[in-house]
């Protein structure tokens, strides 16, 4: 998902910083960019990881306009009396605290930017009331539909993805004032290297609830309809939305 936004975001003009902590990965997706781009090793768990991220991006480009903060991983399957805790603590860490650590940062840089319009026209002629007077940065923070309901055999990766939601709505309230919009996508099952690893994990008779037949749509989703989401709770088109959570299930 992260490939395919940061692909989203060049074909609408944005540079863009690539961060992963598999260096190989990201700098296979920076090929794949059509505007200016950088790549940047990092391990989401860490504080001094993540502000090396944001400083790298701002030595580079000035400023950070938008944010999609998405590593994540899967963690193992069984139930909360069989989980062992070093791997709860594990998914936590990057689900959950790596959100957190990543809005910190991020947060902290936008607050010394100054608002701007990305298409001043559009709104010249609108109200005061509806005239969206600019922003300093807009974040979007990938969840999960298990962040909106039960996940069993994952009590961790269910956790760490209801507390990405609370985080999400936290910091909005906090810094809806300051022009920094911060808001959450909730993808169901997308085709992805990670979707691929958890149903490695899955007995075989609980396969299906991850394959098309899940879904009232009958397929899986694309990437690039994740990316095309997040592009769009970044932009102009939606400066009202905050603290808000975009489900994106095929209906389920």
């Amino acid at each position: 998902m992260g490939r395919a936004t940061a692909v989203r975001f060049a074909e609408l003009g944005y540079s863009c910083v690539v961060a992963d902590i598999d260096e190989q990965s990201a700098k296979e997706t920076l090929g794949m960019l059509q505007t200016p781009g950088i790549v940047v090793q990092v391990d989401v768990t860490m504080a001094t990881s993540v502000e090396a991220m944001v400083t790298a991006a701002v030595k580079r480009f000035g400023r950070i306009d938008c944010a999609f903060n998405c590593a994540g991983t899967e963690g193992n399957l069984a139930k909360i009396a069989d989980h062992p805790e070093e791997e709860f603590d594990r998914v936590m860490g990057v689900n959950a605290k790596g959100v957190w650590l990543c809005l910190k940062y991020e947060i902290a840089q936008m607050l010394q930017q100054e608002p701007v319009v990305s298409d001043p026209a559009r709104w010249a002629d609108k109200p005061d009331v509806c005239r969206f007077r600019g922003q300093r940065g807009s974040i979007v923070n990938a969840s999960s539909r298990a962040g909106l309901g039960p996940m069993p055999n994952n009590s961790a990766y269910c956790a760490s993805k209801w507390a990405v939601l609370g985080i999400t709505e936290t910091a909005a309230v906090e810094y809806a004032k300051d022009g920094i919009r911060v808001n959450a996508i909730c993808p169901a099952a997308t085709a992805t290297p990670m979707l691929d690893r958890f149903k490695e994990k899955l007995p075989p008779d609980l396969r299906g609830s991850t394959g098309p037949g899940f879904h009232p749509v009958g397929r899986i989703a694309a990437p690039e309809e994740m990316a095309e989401a997040v592009c769009w709770l970044c932009s102009d088109a939606c400066p009202f939305t905050t603290g808000e959570h975009l489900k994106i299930s095929g209906g389920v």
